[in-house]
């Protein structure tokens, strides 16, 4: 399981709109972002995205904050969208609750040749705990036009921000962001190779395993069996024996499972995990 962690970066509102209009398109990408992070698999990625609450008080428009322009928003949905992703229930938690970084620690953000202070920012406690948790992978998404520009060297539409710590100059922490939907699934096919997870169904062979649901090794433990050149997964819970059938491909590819003898086959299951118990077999066994 790949364990991502997405932070909105209030720092981005610079103040760099010159019109509601040219706001409410900056509010479109964002929203189109958080379309494609929620069509994530879950059996695949684990992630969290995270906000702040001060983020309203951030400048938008010159003299105006994003609260201010949000209200200013005539169109419905696109309101209704921006509320969801900030506000609402299904929004970004406020990482303020689960802080890591600390106030006694200082941290600035590169811009050009100057130092800005990011402490008590989202890029500070991004910037944290990507210094202390190497199991997870983390994106700053910044809103557009902002002065975060730097472009990573090797995702494409992808930025990096520089981050200082405690003054330490020759010791920068590097932050990925993005600011379009393109930097986005750019960032996710470098960053957890999505391409090696996602089957094609068009393809004439048949998936691997960690284009299946055994990559769940939360759900499932691989045994040192195998059937037709496939390995047998056992499923923790039910003890159910799981493996890719590979005599089939594309449209037609899916799982055969059986009982934790192997003697009774429980049905096939497609490639996320569903059984279909009518397409029980009394012939098969392993």
């Amino acid at each position: 399981m790949i364990k991502i962690e997405m932070f909105i970066n209030e720092v981005s509102l610079q103040g760099q709109y010159s019109t509601q209009k040219e706001f409410e398109e900056a509010a479109r990408v964002i929203t189109s972002i958080f379309e494609d992070i929620n069509k994530l698999k879950k059996q695949y990625i684990s992630q969290k995205t995270y906000s702040t609450k001060v983020l309203v008080n951030y400048e938008s428009i010159k003299g105006n904050n994003f609260q201010s322009s949000l209200n200013q928003i005539k169109e419905k949905s696109l309101k209704r969208s921006i509320i969801n992703i900030i506000f609402n229930k299904v929004s970004p938690k406020d990482w303020q609750k689960e802080r890591i970084h600390s106030e006694q620690d200082n941290f600035d953000y590169v811009d050009g040749e100057d130092y800005k202070d990011a402490t008590n920012t989202s890029l500070a406690e991004a910037t944290q705990r990507q210094l202390i948790n190497l199991d997870s992978k983390y994106l700053l998404i910044n809103f557009i036009d902002s002065c975060f520009q730097c472009p990573n060297q090797e995702i494409r539409e992808c930025n990096s921000i520089s981050i200082v710590k405690n003054n330490d100059t020759e010791n920068l922490s590097q932050l990925d962001s993005i600011d379009q939907k393109v930097g986005l699934q750019n960032w996710l096919e470098k960053s957890c190779q999505l391409s090696q997870l996602n089957y094609d169904e068009s393809s004439s062979s048949p998936p691997t395993d960690t284009q299946t649901i055994l990559k769940d090794t939360h759900r499932f433990k691989r045994t040192k069996n195998q059937y037709d050149g496939r390995t047998i997964y056992e499923e923790k819970e039910t003890e159910y024996l799981w493996y890719v059938d590979n005599l089939y491909s594309g449209k037609s590819a899916h799982l055969e499972v059986f009982d934790n003898t192997g003697k009774n086959h429980i049905g096939e299951s497609d490639l996320e995990g569903k059984i279909d118990r009518t397409k029980s077999d009394k012939k098969k066994s392993i």
